[in-house]
Order: C-alpha cells, then structure tokens, then sequence
C-alpha cells in the first residue's frame, strides 16, 4: 500500500512551505508541481459525476473524452511555444496516456462506433457544413464512442488502482514510502476527493486574510486583478467566506476527519517547533525529522518576510475592514 499526503491551501496561503518541511522528514518524497486531477474540471470527480451519480448514454462518453483530453495536457511538457503541459509522463518516467486510456477501458463496457448531435455542439462552421452534406450524401459522421456505467465501488476500486500505478514506479525509484503531493485533495471537497487515494492523510494550510488580500493583488492572482482595480474589502471578504464554508472541519465522515491536519502558515515560521510536534504527531509519532532546515528554514529573511505583508499595504482601510470582518482567521503574532 502507498502512502499519500496531499498538502492543499485555498490560494497563496503558503502550502509549499509545508511541503518543504515534510520533504525533510525520512522516507517522504514530494512530487514537483501540483497535482489536481481529483479536483480539476474534467478530472475524476467530474468522471465520477457522469458515470455513477448522473449517468446518461451519452453524457458518460463525453465525460471520458473529456477527461482524456485533460491527462493529455496532464501528460506533456510544455514550452514557449507549445500547448500548456504538466509534464506528468516524465515526471513519472511512465506512459501516462497508457496507463490512463488502461483505466478507461476497465471502466468500460462496451466501445462502439455511434452518432449523436452531441458529438456536433463545438465544432466549426465548416466542420458543421461538412458533416450536413456527408449527411445529405447518405455518408454517416460517426464517431468512437464509449458506454460506461460502473457502480461506486467498481468507480473507485478502478480509480484507487489507477493512482496506485501512476506512483508505484517513481515511488521505488526515489525509494520514498510516503508521497507528498500538492493540492491533490480540495479543501473544500474531502470527503469526495479524498476517497481516489487508498491511503491519504490530508494537511491544509490557510493563512491571515490580510496577507492573502496584498499577495492577491501583488501577483494578480485569483481574484486579485479585481480587487487591485477596485480595492475592495467586500469582494474580498465574501470570496474569502465562500471558500471556508467547511473550515470548523464539518467533515461526514469521522475516519476522515481523523486524517486532516489544519496549521497556519505563520505558525510554520513563528511557531515551528511547535508545528513540526503537530505533523510528528499527526502521522502517529513514527517519523524522523533527519533533515531539519535543509528545505524550510523559519528564521531566513525570505520566511519572515512572507509575514505581516498587511502592514506595509498602501490602504490601511482595506487591512482595517479584512481584519473587523475576518477577525476569527487573523493570525496574533
């Protein structure tokens, strides 16, 4: 069995540095880049949708080609000049179309040859006035198409096996027993996202909304390029709240719930003696921390400086409106 740690934040909230440190600890490897196939649109929780929970004879076959789609670009470099790419196939030294058109057709029950309108909503003006005369010419427009409808525990006994063979090699590789990944589960879906990983163990960071507010708009990031035109506290605090629906932990399942850690970013830097004991413990006591300060070093001027952004913001207001209406995710140095 495979040993999985997804770290996940909800957006420059500081996760890597967590990975960092866990990257320090013997047996614990950290794949590079962020892996959201669980969580993407046309992921597996959107497979999942489409083939168990809201099954239709053709919406199950464009829910599979949408999601070989999304591995094709999970699968491929990237370049300046080329189509975006997450590299996973050499990242992992494996065929990763292979091993993922391999899950599909566990999933399958029957391909065949078929036509459907469906098949047509996206295509060109030209493409479209192609296929009406092949029509008219008595020549058919079909297409490969899949029939798939597993139950839920077909959906993730395939799925759990699918992760398995993505990781299996490059964790004997690396000799890692323990897979640290980022953003593989959603901090705003455990339950379901979770359940793809055999054996997961769930770390979430969050961080003081003053500071996510100055990097959003420092790196126009998410909804920063919105708030760096109008400044506004109030957009801000109502996407802030949205995301953290669940953060009292309000997860279904007990055994679930056992295996999330929450922390804080500033307590990685100004508290890190004591967030290194929360991981040690979180994971049963039974890891060695060999490698202390090799990757995260809480009194370099980079850690530091990465907190109390807010205080040098250039509108003060602004900090003021997060900190009277966000005041309960604050962080009191």
């Amino acid at each position: 069995m495979l040993n999985f740690v997804s770290v996940s934040g909800y957006g420059w909230t500081g996760s890597s540095a967590c990975i960092d440190i866990l990257k320090e600890f013997e047996g614990f490897g950290a794949l590079q880049g962020e892996f959201r196939i669980a969580k993407d649109p046309y992921g597996l929780t959107n497979l999942e949708e489409s083939l168990v929970h809201n099954w239709d004879s053709i919406r199950n076959d464009i829910a599979i080609k949408d999601f070989l789609n999304y591995c094709e670009m999970l699968s491929r470099d990237t370049g300046l000049f080329s189509k975006p790419g997450k590299g996973l196939a050499n990242k992992l030294n494996i065929d990763f179309m292979s091993e993922s058109k391999h899950y599909i057709d566990r999933l399958a029950d029957i391909k065949y040859f078929g036509n459907t309108s469906v098949h047509r909503y996206n295509i060109t003006a030209y493409k479209n006035f192609y296929m009406k005369m092949r029509n008219k010419f008595g020549k058919n427009n079909v297409n490969y198409m899949y029939l798939s409808r597993p139950n839920e525990f077909e959906f993730i006994k395939e799925t759990r096996s699918y992760i398995h063979n993505l990781f299996s090699g490059y964790m004997d590789f690396n000799k890692i027993n323990t897979l640290v990944l980022d953003q593989a589960v959603s901090p705003t879906n455990i339950t379901n996202t979770s359940r793809y990983f055999e054996n997961i163990k769930i770390i979430i960071i969050d961080r003081d909304p003053r500071d996510i507010y100055a990097n959003l708009v420092k790196n126009n990031a998410l909804i920063g390029a919105d708030l760096s035109n109008k400044d506004s506290a109030d957009r801000y605090i109502k996407w802030h709240n949205i995301l953290r629906v669940d953060f009292e932990n309000k997860v279904e399942n007990l055994e679930i719930s056992k295996a999330i850690l929450r922390l804080n970013f500033e307590d990685l830097v100004c508290n890190y003696e004591h967030s290194v004991d929360k991981i040690i413990d979180f994971f049963g006591g039974r890891i060695l921390h060999k490698d202390k300060c090799k990757y995260f070093n809480p009194d370099s001027t980079r850690a530091k400086s990465n907190v109390g952004l807010w205080k040098t913001y250039k509108n003060q207001n602004v900090m003021n409106k997060i900190s009277k209406n966000l005041e309960k995710y604050c962080h009191n140095y």
